[in-house]
Formats: structure tokens, sequence, C-alpha cells
């Protein structure tokens, strides 16, 4: 099976993709998948696989159809048609930390697995993200970058095959951000999932990226890997493919 299905501008190249990822199992594969909200089509027969491993990019307009898509594939939008396999129920990262104010960092990166984690895993947990000794404090206590890395750690706790991540950094200021994006390279390749980010930030994208994809009225309109291209060329190119004059 191909790495994946949409139209592709490195047609000619797509078969040199890492063995590590197109050997890898598939985190998600969608086929033809849809979704109306009364008589306008968000997402059109929309077909997308990603490999554990894989970091994928989702760029496009407001209004293209990311957020529904990230939403239909962490179950919490219910498509009018089509297919979505997945291993298991994936992990999501929203742009807010989403963090319970009543409880302390441990407890909220263990949320719904108490069972399995327990304290000790969630002290692991926070250690892999900077907050080593944090575990009975409290989110009240915690930087805009903090509270995401606690975000991330509640995530990867149940070892997901699938991550998204709906623009998690977009509220943070530069210098965390570029912060946060060499964390995110770190887990990811500690923990092996497959994923998907949604951004408007074509910088990120192409900091973080295996494969970049630019979405347009509710398809995949084309498909990047920037190891194919020099950045300066790739950034040129998304800029024009967003709409964006670049200069």
């Amino acid at each position: 099976m191909t790495s994946s299905t949409v139209l592709s501008r490195d047609s000619d190249v797509s078969a040199l993709i890492e063995d590590r990822v197109s050997q890898s199992p598939l985190a998600v594969s969608v086929r033809g998948l849809q979704r109306r909200y009364g008589s306008r089509v968000v997402i059109d027969a929309l077909d997308l696989d990603i490999h554990e491993g894989e970091f994928v990019a989702l760029l496009g307009e407001s209004g293209c159809g990311k957020t529904t898509l990230l939403r239909a594939l962490a179950g919490l939008d219910l498509p009018d048609a089509g297919r979505i396999r997945a291993p298991a129920r994936p992990s999501v990262v929203f742009q807010e930390p989403r963090l319970l104010p009543w409880a302390t960092l441990s407890a909220n990166v263990a949320l719904g697995h108490e069972t399995t984690v327990g304290r000790a895993g969630a002290a692991q947990a926070l250690a892999e993200v900077g907050l080593t000794g944090r575990e009975e404090d409290w989110p009240r206590n915690l930087s805009g970058g903090q509270a995401q890395r606690v975000a991330l750690a509640r995530a990867l706790v149940p070892e997901p095959a699938l991550l998204l991540l709906d623009e998690p950094f977009a509220a943070l200021d530069a210098l965390t951000r570029i912060k946060m994006h060499g964390l995110v390279k770190e887990l990811v390749a500690r923990h092996h999932p497959g994923v998907l980010l949604v951004t408007h930030d074509v910088d990120e994208a192409l900091t973080l990226a295996d494969r970049i994809l630019v979405m347009r009225s509710g398809r995949i309109a084309a498909s990047f890997q920037p190891k194919n291209h020099t950045p300066q060329e790739l950034r040129s190119t998304l800029l024009e493919e967003l709409g964006v004059q670049s200069h």
C-alpha cells in the first residue's frame, strides 16, 4: 500500500518514501470521506493514509475543511459518507490545553487511563516534557507553554497510533513555539505515532512534517515531501498553493 492516495506534486518520487514509513502499519486510513452542513459540502470524497511514525502537516485557508477532518478522525464529528479505519481511538491536542483546573498535573495526565498509567506513569510522562517534580502542582501555576506540555504528555500516555494536533502552538509566543517544535519532534521520534498537524503556519509545517498536504474545497489538493525540495523553494510553492504571493 502506498503512503497516500492523494494528488501528489511529488508523484515522480513518491516511491522513494523512507522504508521506515512506507513499511509501517497504517495509523489511519480514510476513503471517500464526505461531510455536509446543510447544502454546503465541507469535505468531499477525501482519501488519506497516514502511517505510524509519519508526521503529516495539513495546510489550507480558513473554512476549507481542515478542522472538520481532524474532528472526524478524532471521533468528535460523524461523517455523512465514507470510511475511517484506525487501530484505536486517537489522541488529540487542541489549541487550548484543556486541563482540569481542580486536578493536579499528575491527575490531568492520567485522565481516562488511571488504572493503566498510575502515578508512576504520569510522573514519567511529565518528565518527558520537562516537568519533573511538578506532579502535584496545579494548572493555574503553569505558563502557556508548560500547560501545552502537560497536554502533550496526556495525549501520549496511552501510546496512541495516531496523534492529532489542532494548531496546538498558535497561542504561544515565538520563542516558546520554537521550543515546543523541538519537543514534539523528540516525542514523536520516541513514541512513533502517526501525526496529523492542522496549522496555518507554513514555516511550522516545513519544520515538523515528513509530508505537507494542502487542502482546498474539501479535498487534498496537493502533497509535498520536504526532503525533496529546498526549504525556500517549498515555502514559495506552498504560499502560492495557499493563494499568498511569495516574496
